[in-house]
């Protein structure tokens, strides 16, 4: 038997594991169950000899799934070891460096510049650009350091989950250092690799470099982070968020939820305990980045940055400077001591901990990612796209949406990733192979950038997102207030994105630039239109 044979069925396995995540709200299971479906889908097509000597479907189905798909693609594999290595030690150093008091210290040496309502947001929304690199970090440090600036001046607890949120996954996802570059990067990678036939214009690009040249199509994390500083600066609200905001002034804040800081404070701390151990992750990563790009670019072609960091070994970059980072995080700590050894210790291998279910969901998606790979999913997808002449250009539009869809039912928008991402990539190399290379190309990088911002987008309004979750905890603000507050600016940042990059730049031709510039100028104008000044209007007559 071929996988051919199967048609559209082979959409089976990723089907069962977006299904079952949705019922079951868990993806580590619904990632597990897609891999055994896939496996018994697999076996039937396997030569005898590779059957593991057994003539059982169903234990052929179980040695499939745990030796070729979870071992031998998942895990037994140099690249793939390495962003779990660093994926861990940035943990590690993460939680070093919160539990020192050090990241903390750093967010509220910039909160003392705080003296207004629009500078409190904007100082919030400073932090959040500043814990770039891990979203969970990010809510867990600025949430509750803010609180007690934003009570002072008079700004709802709604507001500032609305910052911490827009600010954790939307930054993480587009920073070049961090927690999520290793997860971006091999899942596009696993596409990239499951091309049977790499067509022309995709020749030389890999998990990196398709990465690299998405970050301006990822729209909705653009303007979401866009929104919030023109928000802050505008001084206008609309919707319930301008209905919180009024109530708050007046001392009748709706949705409120006072709990206990998640932070405490260190004698000693200092912000160079956070400042040191971030620069020096910065500072190696970018600098063995740019001597292996440099040596990385071939003889004749022109040394320009983008070559450099598009040649640049990224895996080791990234592990070199997150070993240096950590570290010094842990030399810090033990230098000044403001925590003991043992709490140090116990507080890496804490943050380590954090990550390991989403290290798990890396894991098992890229062994889904194999699996599907060996049923010949996205040609077999792509075949049918082509017969139905579906439009390439309309790629990106109908992925972000896609993407949003899944990612808003199943509350991760790493599972969302995880699942689409490998599909994406073989469906656009097929669809865009007829095209001319540069707009093959940038079609190429529009669909990629599109599933990653629309998971983000998904995640971002859905209730039971665990960024969502944590960032009305850690602002002290109830679930259902921050998700009705959040909607109606999530939501233009989406349809800005939709408009001014998946419809004028991907459809239409506009270069991402001008996307990017028009989007923002008609962010600011429908901001302007839409909200209503908050600071200047008598609460007194607004309705709670």
């Amino acid at each position: 038997m071929r996988p051919e044979e199967y048609g559209l069925w082979v959409l089976l396995p990723a089907l069962a594991a977006i299904v079952l995540a949705v019922v079951t709200r868990r993806v580590l299971p619904a990632l597990a169950v897609g891999i055994l479906v896939a496996s018994y889908m697999v076996w039937p097509c396997l030569a005898p000899e590779d059957r593991y000597e057994t003539s059982n479907h169903l234990t052929g189905t179980v040695r499939v799934a745990a030796q070729s798909f979870i071992w031998d693609a998942a895990l037994y594999d140099a690249d793939h070891l390495l962003i779990l290595a660093f994926t861990s030690v940035i943990a590690a150093m993460v939680g070093v460096i919160g539990a020192s008091g050090g990241t903390r210290a750093l967010v509220e040496l910039i909160a003392r510049r705080a003296t207004s309502r629009r500078g409190g947001q904007i100082i919030a929304w400073a932090a959040g650009l500043i814990v770039f690199f891990d979203d969970y970090a990010n809510t867990m440090i600025v949430g509750p350091t803010m609180q007690p600036i934003f009570d002072r001046l008079k700004v709802s607890r709604a507001k500032l989950a609305y910052i911490v949120d827009s600010t954790a996954a939307p930054v993480a996802s587009i920073a070049l250092i961090g927690t999520w570059l290793g997860a971006e990067i091999g899942f596009l990678q696993e596409g990239i690799d499951q091309l049977e036939q790499v067509p022309a214009f995709l020749v030389g690009v890999d998990g990196w470099k398709a990465f690299l040249y998405s970050l301006p199509h990822r729209y909705y994390a653009i303007f979401a982070i866009v929104t919030v500083v023109v928000i802050a600066i505008s001084r206008r609200d609309f919707g319930p968020m301008r209905t919180a905001e009024l109530q708050t002034l007046i001392g009748n804040e709706a949705g409120r939820v006072d709990t206990a800081s998640t932070t405490d404070d260190i004698p000693g701390a200092t912000w160079w305990l956070a400042g040191a151990p971030v620069i020096a992750l910065i500072g190696v990563t970018l600098t063995v980045l740019f001597y292996t790009g440099w040596v990385g670019v071939d003889d004749g072609v022109q040394r320009t940055f983008v070559n450099v960091l598009a040649n640049a070994d990224a895996y080791w970059s990234i592990f070199l400077g997150a070993i240096a980072s950590a570290l010094l995080a842990f030399g810090l700590t033990f230098a000044l001591r403001t925590i003991s050894p043992s709490a140090a210790l116990g507080s890496g291998l804490r943050g380590i901990w954090r990550v390991v279910p989403a290290l798990a969901i890396l894991a098992l998606a890229w062994a889904l990612s194999a699996a599907s790979r060996a049923l010949h999913l996205g040609e077999t997808v792509s075949e049918y796209l082509q017969k139905a002449e579906f439009a390439a250009a309309w790629l990106p539009l109908g992925v972000f949406l896609c993407a949003a869809l899944v990612s808003f039912a199943t509350g991760t928008s790493w599972g969302t990733m995880a699942i689409l991402c490998p599909m994406v990539v073989t469906v656009a190399a097929r669809l865009a192979a007829d095209l001319p290379a540069d707009r093959a190309l940038e079609l190429f990088y529009a669909s990629v950038g599109s599933v990653l911002a629309g998971a983000i987008f998904g995640d971002h309004c859905s209730p039971i997102s665990d960024t969502t979750v944590l960032s009305s905890i850690a602002s002290g603000c109830s679930l259902q207030s921050h998700v009705w507050t959040q909607l109606p600016y999530a939501l233009t940042a989406a349809i800005t994105g939709v408009v001014f990059g998946n419809v004028l730049s991907a459809r239409c031709g506009l270069h991402w630039s001008i996307g990017l510039l028009l989007g923002a100028a008609a962010l600011i104008i429908t901001i302007r239109l839409l909200g209503r000044p908050t600071d200047t209007d008598p609460p007194a007559h607004e309705p709670c």
